[in-house]
């Protein structure tokens, strides 16, 4: 039958860390494969035949986005930070915006892996501030696509976060509140 969506939650461990406030673990919740399932069914669903891409950030959000795509039957393009791998010049596509330790933090990825036009859903583990699904956004329409939506394993109550919730276009499991 499957694991009820607000038992995810429960697969959620809180670490506080000195300073940050407090960060949230998903390994616990990723290590159960019932619990995966759900949370991807779930996060998928309003989706489905909507997008013909999904794109996430590295390091963390291409592992929801992975499996999101392969849900939806797309592909993934990861949306890399600080231009760790080499891009041709001519193919960049980039946006930057301060992270969550006020620094610069830049977002690239390739236009070739994104045809104009495409419609993509934009996913990550978890959104504190929406500065990087922001960022992210830029990356999608400065290559021409359009955003189709967001998607989070978990979100912070904050004012960015809450605008892209209020657009109506975001699926999430859980928000700190």
């Amino acid at each position: 039958m499957g694991m009820d969506i607000k038992k995810l939650e429960e697969q959620i461990r809180d670490l506080p860390i000195e300073g940050q406030g407090a960060k949230r673990d998903l390994l616990p919740l990723y290590a159960n494969s019932e619990a995966v399932d759900a949370l991807i069914k779930y996060l998928a669903e309003p989706f489905h035949g909507k997008v013909d891409y999904v794109c996430s950030p590295e390091p963390l959000g291409f592992i929801v986005g992975s499996m999101l795509a392969r849900e939806l039957g797309v592909g993934l393009v990861v949306i890399r930070r600080n231009q760790q791998f080499w891009i041709d010049p001519e193919e960049q596509v980039t946006a930057s915006y301060i992270n969550h330790r006020d620094k610069v933090t830049v977002l690239v990825t390739e236009r070739k892996l994104l045809p104009a036009g495409s419609r993509v859903l934009l996913a990550d583990d978890w959104m504190s501030t929406a500065a990087t699904m922001q960022a992210c956004a830029t990356v999608i329409e400065e290559a021409g696509c359009k955003v189709a939506g967001f998607a989070a394993v978990g979100t912070d109550d904050r004012s960015g976060v809450r605008n892209i919730i209020d657009s109506g276009s975001v699926r999430f499991v859980y928000s700190e509140k």
